[in-house]
């Protein structure tokens, strides 16, 4: 468990925001991975009347979630929603967020294109965090500038990449991912990173980090109530039990670029030294959790509620 907290749940303050939670976990468990997992986030925006989604994640337009300033990332994410809804022709993209002041850089690798039934345009894109320093980032956007699409800055220092959008066209033909992977691959000290891009393993990791961050939340997601008494606490619950269940993070390394939605959690700083799970798991019953004295499973219980029966065996748990 890290000493710095990322996942404050009281943004979490409307039913389509707690919908989100168990995305936003699965996506925090990955960009900010403690282990061996290649820390590439997989996401999809997709473009219905107007309005770019998350599919399965919120049914909010996207630019909803985002915190509106004048940040470099607003503006990359805007732009990339803005190419969504009005570029007709299918496109592939990087966008590059330098390390500084976070430890770490940001590669976002996407694709444009139609569903195969022709109906809804899409983004399938990846966040890649990278040690990759800023002059080799530097390099990485000087490259992509001179083969982008017309009307593409020339970046002349690293901080300018973040205001860039480099839109290429692909060669005929082609994989877009694998025609990233060949111009990107000398500056992405981590090998594991496209590998997992182009043999599907970004994708299976974000599909089971979801499957446990909706265990994980279901409590809290079933109880929203619990987030009112202690929202950084239970986002410090959270991460715990993402730990125990192999996705230990360092939130210290998470909002160094890409996914806008991060953002609001740069300047969180909860110390959680003295923190263990299932603090504050309780109401005027007790613990929210306890142990069938049957079958020796653990059971949780709704906030406020009781139970009869054990979820797992049946058994009768009434005190």
């Amino acid at each position: 468990m890290s000493k710095e907290i990322a996942l404050d749940l009281k943004r979490y303050n409307t039913p389509e925001k707690l919908f989100s939670l168990p995305y936003d976990t699965a996506s925090l468990a990955i960009e900010a991975s403690s282990g061996d997992i290649p820390r590439v986030n997989t996401t999809y925006f997709v473009l219905n009347d107007r309005k770019v989604i998350a599919p399965g994640k919120d049914k909010r337009d996207v630019a909803e979630m985002f915190i509106q300033d004048e940040s470099p990332e607003t503006r990359a994410a805007n732009k990339i929603i803005e190419n969504l809804k009005n570029d007709p022709t299918d496109f592939t993209y990087t966008w590059i967020s330098p390390s500084g002041p976070w430890p770490e850089s940001r590669i976002e690798v996407g694709h444009k294109t139609k569903t195969k039934n022709g109906r809804f345009n899409y983004i399938k894109k990846y966040d890649i965090s990278t040690v990759a320093s800023p002059e080799m980032c530097l390099e990485m956007g000087q490259l992509l500038a001179s083969i982008a699409r017309n009307g593409t800055p020339f970046p002349q220092q690293a901080d300018d990449l973040r205001d860039i959008i480099f839109k290429l066209d692909v060669p005929e033909g082609m994989n877009p991912f694998e025609y990233l992977e060949s111009l990107l691959y000398p500056y992405i000290p981590e090998k594991d990173r496209f590998k997992s891009i182009l043999d599907g393993t970004a994708d299976k990791n974000k599909m089971e980090a979801i499957k446990v961050a909706r265990t994980v939340t279901k409590p809290i997601v079933e109880n929203p109530q619990l987030i009112y008494l202690a929202p950084k606490r239970y986002g410090a619950y959270i991460e715990t039990e993402m730990m125990n269940k192999g996705y230990g993070m360092e939130p210290e390394r998470f909002g160094c670029g890409g996914s806008n939605i991060s953002t609001t959690t740069r300047s969180l700083s909860y110390k959680t030294s003295t923190i263990t799970p299932g603090f504050d798991h309780e109401d005027r019953y007790g613990s929210l959790s306890f142990t069938c004295p049957k079958c020796g499973a653990t059971n949780t219980r709704p906030f406020g509620q009781l139970i009869s029966n054990c979820s797992h065996c049946g058994g009768d748990v009434r005190c």
